[in-house]
């Protein structure tokens, strides 16, 4: 187990763990889905994740491009679009407050920490959306936002 500070948390994962249950998932999350705003996450990739952030994600032993679920929320007013999604690792978060909170029945606001201008971040202790592989193990799920530039040609989104 490896112990890692982010922000206001305190983290254990299994890096090891966590890279043999992604070994097994064939695909992301944007890529099994077949729509415009997928397609450009994909496309824009290189550039939505701060350098800060795939240093956690290697430690944490999450691989690069292997979101669980990416989804599009709005065109912004800068022309950029901004996106939600989240990841899993192995492990457990022993101190700072869950980066979701429960503000109502079935009803979630998110409290992420910026990281930069265009991304934020955060943990939960609740994960949705769990790939097989990592079913059975204690799991930390990464959720994050990010304001991301439209770049294939197909139709933007409003």
């Amino acid at each position: 187990m490896k112990y890692i500070r982010f922000g206001r948390w305190e983290l254990e994962a299994d890096p090891e763990a966590t890279r043999k249950a992604y070994a097994n998932v064939p695909k992301s999350g944007p890529e099994e889905c077949p729509c415009e705003p997928c397609k450009n996450f994909i496309a824009a990739r290189e550039r939505v994740y701060p350098a800060e952030v795939l240093a956690l994600f290697e430690k944490l032993g999450i691989p690069f491009g292997r979101e669980a679920e990416v989804y599009h929320m709005a065109r912004m007013e800068s022309g950029k679009h901004f996106y939600g999604g989240w990841f899993h690792f192995v492990g457990s978060i022993l101190s700072g407050a869950d980066a979701a909170q429960q503000v109502a029945e079935n009803v979630w606001r998110p409290d992420l920490e910026k990281v930069t201008e265009d991304f934020s971040l955060g943990f939960r202790s609740r994960a949705e959306l769990l790939r097989k592989p990592f079913e059975g193990k204690p799991i930390v799920q990464v959720e994050f936002t990010a304001n991301v530039t439209w770049v294939i040609s197909g139709p933007e989104p409003k």
